[in-house]
């Protein structure tokens, strides 16, 4: 009897994580999102107008033509990489791909961008919301773990920030300076190869970040860990992508909620906001 109320529960609590991480992906929000209209906060309702769709709600206070002009001209660089049939050899230090195995090697240009490029319209949508963070005239600092392609870091640079950005992969970053070249970007975004486990602790004493976004590795340990050790270098907000990724990315994700460090968190299209916000009640959600 006890061996199969054990079994009963287990099986319900493997259900109530799946339903929550597929609430927590990027099509699991239309369904149990919260709009932004039902945003209490005046913080929190114009980051939720900056980050939806229908320009004709997006906060007044930043350059909406700005986010659209930079994405607009980062598309060009996106589509020569989707055309792109040449081999890279990648080595990924992390979870690797659902496709493929860790560090495994021989991927397609055009196959790695259509996996880790950032979908256009949530680019331009991010770039509305880092102007609130740091409005135009105020030069903000971006960490980005996980250059991928370097279209981020390239969007965040563009809008004036100050970007550091590290990737595991040296081929793959030698592909993201051919686009930072092409923009105009070379020597103004601080790229560094390697293990993020390494590099986080090779960061300067007392270095602070606005933005710390979290794109790599994809291991449930390994993202708290990371977190951890980030958390005193953020001053707004760490933003982890790909938190439905797998069951233990999902599990790193409620983990992270629970840390006294973040008062205010939510999901947005398969990506967790976490902000210290000292002045804000805390508050947990699904944003649309």
């Amino acid at each position: 009897m006890h061996d199969k109320r054990g079994k009963h529960a287990l099986r319900g609590l493997r259900w109530a994580g799946c339903v929550r991480r597929l609430a927590d992906s990027r099509w699991g929000s239309t369904c149990w999102g919260k709009s932004w209209r039902q945003l209490h906060s005046p913080t929190l309702f114009e980051i939720g107008k900056a980050l939806q769709p229908n320009s004709k709600h997006w906060p007044k206070s930043i350059d909406v033509r700005a986010a659209t002009g930079i994405v607009n001209e980062l598309e060009v660089v996106r589509n020569r990489f989707l055309a792109t049939e040449e081999a890279v050899e990648r080595l990924d230090l992390g979870a690797g791909s659902r496709r493929r195995t860790r560090g495994e090697s021989g991927v397609r240009v055009a196959d790695l961008a259509r996996r880790s490029l950032t979908p256009k319209a949530d680019l331009e949508a991010f770039c509305r919301w880092l102007q609130l963070v740091a409005p135009v005239g105020r030069r903000g600092r971006f960490l980005e773990l996980g250059t991928s392609l370097g279209l981020t870091s390239a969007g965040v640079a563009m809008l004036g920030w100050e970007v550091q950005t590290w990737e595991g992969c040296p081929k793959t970053l030698e592909l993201a300076n051919t686009a930072w070249k092409e923009l105009g970007l070379s020597g103004k975004i601080d790229d560094r190869e390697g293990d993020f486990r390494i590099l986080v602790n090779q960061l300067k004493r007392g270095e602070e970040f606005d933005v710390v976004f979290l794109d790599g590795l994809h291991e449930e340990q390994a993202t708290l860990d990371l977190a951890s050790a980030l958390e005193p270098r953020v001053r707004t907000c760490l933003v982890v992508d790909d938190i439905s990724w797998s069951p233990g990315m999902n599990r790193a994700w409620n983990a992270l909620q629970d840390e006294p460090a973040w008062r205010v968190s939510f999901t947005w299209r398969g990506r967790g906001f976490l902000f210290k916000a000292p002045h804000m009640a805390r508050e947990r959600f699904r944003l649309a």
